[in-house]
């Protein structure tokens, strides 16, 4: 079955105002056969859900529409509640676009929820993992301090040891101040 948005949009408003998990899911398993910019306005809107499994559904349907809906979700990093924040360094690290790694790096260093951050490390390391050359020369052009730069390394280091001496080496070629 699928969703005609024009003639559905109240029903698909009042289920993502609603409490009805399985009528949000149902959405959500149905959302493929909408336009994709529909399919997209929907599934921002399902990001900002209560529900974290939402949320995280709707995170990884969000992927299939790759580097399209990352100025969106990088805006989500700046201005949505802690559980937006959360979902959308999930998304982004999935569709491991490197223009906003440095959003990312900015909320894993400076937000205060250890979700959100949990997560902005997950997504920093997908990035890397994706395109280690890349991301290496685009982490080097980001204006951080020394201790930040560490913060992030370390970050690396916990979480795949071959990967985080493969960057460091790299970096220790272009920064002695690490």
């Amino acid at each position: 079955m699928r969703i005609k948005l024009k003639q559905d949009k109240d029903s698909v408003l009042n289920i993502l105002k609603s409490n009805d998990i399985e009528k949000k899911l149902k959405l959500l398993d149905r959302i493929d056969g909408v336009d994709s910019r529909e399919g997209i306005k929907i599934l921002m809107k399902m990001l900002e859900d209560q529900s974290w499994s939402m949320r995280e559904r709707a995170a990884r349907k969000l992927v299939s529409y790759g580097s399209r809906v990352s100025s969106r979700l990088q805006r989500l990093l700046k201005k949505g509640y802690w559980y937006t924040r959360a979902s959308a360094c999930l998304a982004l690290g999935e569709i491991g676009d490197l223009r906003t790694l440095e959003p990312v790096i900015r909320v894993f260093l400076d937000d205060e929820n250890p979700t959100v951050i949990k997560e902005a490390s997950g997504a920093l390391a997908k990035f890397a993992r994706k395109k280690p050359g890349k991301f290496t020369e685009k982490l080097l052009i980001i204006e951080l301090q020394p201790s930040e730069l560490r913060t992030v390394l370390f970050t690396l280091e916990r979480t795949d040891i071959e990967l985080y001496g493969e960057i460091k080496e790299r970096i220790m070629d272009e920064r002695r101040d690490i």
